[in-house]
């Protein structure tokens, strides 16, 4: 498929993705119904950006947003201290 964003755009555009190399502000807060600290989705920003599709690509992205599946979980799902990159 074609991309209608770069890599390096979608990096520079959606900052609240979570991988092990870049970890967004709001991960730095343990859940509020657990108190567990959430852990990354995917081991790398390719493997997000390959499983992530963006407005204009598909149906799931809204007009400002982009949908990700396909997590990999390489720590888990669940953290019980913030992750440090």
């Amino acid at each position: 498929m074609r991309r209608l964003i770069s890599f390096e755009e979608a990096r520079r555009q959606y900052v609240h993705r979570y991988t092990m190399e870049h970890k967004p502000e709001w991960a730095k807060l343990p859940c509020a119904g657990n108190g567990r600290f959430y852990a990354p989705q995917y081991s790398t920003d390719r493997e997000w950006y390959a499983n992530t599709i963006f407005p204009g690509e598909g149906p799931e992205a809204g007009d400002d947003h982009c949908y990700s599946t396909g997590q990999t979980w390489p720590l888990g799902k669940w953290l019980e201290e913030e992750f440090q990159k």
